[in-house]
């Protein structure tokens, strides 16, 4: 009777979070959430025979949406941040001469349905057009692309105001989208002299929900970060290039995850031994990546509501640098059955 009990809490939770994010289902995914864990602490067996059940239901649900580039078009806003680690968006990269776009190979958005490394998706960094974005504006400070995605942007940095460019373009204009920003304080350089955490935000106005879609032409920005909630996006693509001036850096993800605002894992230096395992204990999935407070870590933050109509919630993908003798090659990553839920309504 346990395992009926428990497993209809979770196939209720499951469908609640296919819900496109209403407030309604968020309060529901909520509470369902916290029967769970005191079902768990009375029938730990019956618990985890249900959750596994409940996962399949999620990744069989994940492979659906991987599926499609033409998933259903988001409706509704994200809120701009107001507070320090605010996120912004698009950085008019279409405005940049024909030229400069010829050496990007043909977008391949979608992760591979079951969940396999794409191996041709990396070997361009974007570095090149650095040079180029840093001409329009001083601010520029490097260049980051996430393959798989269609993140591939200047990195600006006002040295005053971290929310400077939250509704400016990089011609320092309004702009609803905004561009792909940093700390004031972080530290640009090679792969040495960068800052211990380099954070970068976007804004993510389009893809928000609790099951982000993966691949959509019409998310832009930092809106297709979100993909990674998915497991198979996680498993096709665990790498990121940020490229400076000095040098062109390679990240592997070993961190995707929810978060409150009071987490500070958006500060260029600190204790990163406590922002790395947080990290990992909020992460929607285990990737078996070796990581510690002596890696350089590359950080990126956008806008969710994927825990209801707050915007004291992020979206959170974390990496680190490779370490010398690595190589870009198939990362093991495994749904996280415990991982540590957000505490958005605190």
């Amino acid at each position: 009777m346990a395992l009926v009990t428990v497993a209809l809490y979770l196939c209720v939770l499951v469908g609640a979070i296919t819900v496109d994010g209403t407030v309604e289902a968020q309060a529901q995914h909520k509470a369902l959430a916290q029967q769970a864990v005191e079902i768990q602490a009375g029938n730990t067996e019956a618990f985890q025979e249900a959750l596994d059940a409940s996962l399949a239901a999620v990744r069989t649900q994940d492979l659906l949406l991987a599926a499609s580039l033409t998933a259903e078009d988001g409706s509704g806003e994200s809120e701009t941040e107001s507070t320090e680690g605010s996120e912004s968006s698009e950085s008019s990269e279409s405005s940049s001469p024909s030229s400069s776009q010829s050496t990007t190979p043909a977008a391949k958005p979608i992760a591979n349905a079951n969940g396999e490394f794409q191996a041709d998706a990396y070997g361009y960094t974007g570095a090149d057009k650095i040079d180029y974005w840093k001409s329009q504006n001083s601010d520029v400070i490097g260049y980051l692309r996430i393959p798989g995605t269609n993140i591939s942007h200047p990195v600006l940095r006002n040295t005053s105001d971290v929310n400077y460019y939250t509704s400016k373009g990089i011609d320092k204009q309004y702009s609803y989208y905004g561009v792909l920003w940093t700390n004031p304080n972080t530290v640009v350089g090679n792969s040495s002299e960068i800052s211990s955490n380099t954070v970068i935000y976007g804004h993510n106005w389009t893809n928000y929900s609790a099951t982000p879609r993966i691949g959509n032409a019409n998310d832009i920005m930092f809106a297709q970060l979100t993909g990674y909630h998915w497991l198979n996006m996680a498993k096709s693509y665990p790498y990121i290039y940020y490229s400076t001036e000095k040098e062109q850096m390679t990240f592997k993800i070993f961190a995707c995850f929810y978060t409150e605002v009071a987490f500070n894992y958006n500060q260029p230096e600190g204790d990163m031994e406590y922002i790395i395992s947080e990290a990992r204990d909020r992460s929607l999935h285990d990737f078996d990546v070796k990581v510690d407070s002596s890696d350089k870590i590359l950080t990126l933050s956008t806008c969710t509501r994927a825990y209801g109509a707050t915007n004291n919630q992020r979206f959170v993908v974390m990496a680190r640098l490779l370490r010398p003798g690595e190589t870009i090659e198939p990362v093991t990553v495994t749904a996280n059955t415990d991982f540590k839920v957000p505490n958005v309504w605190g």
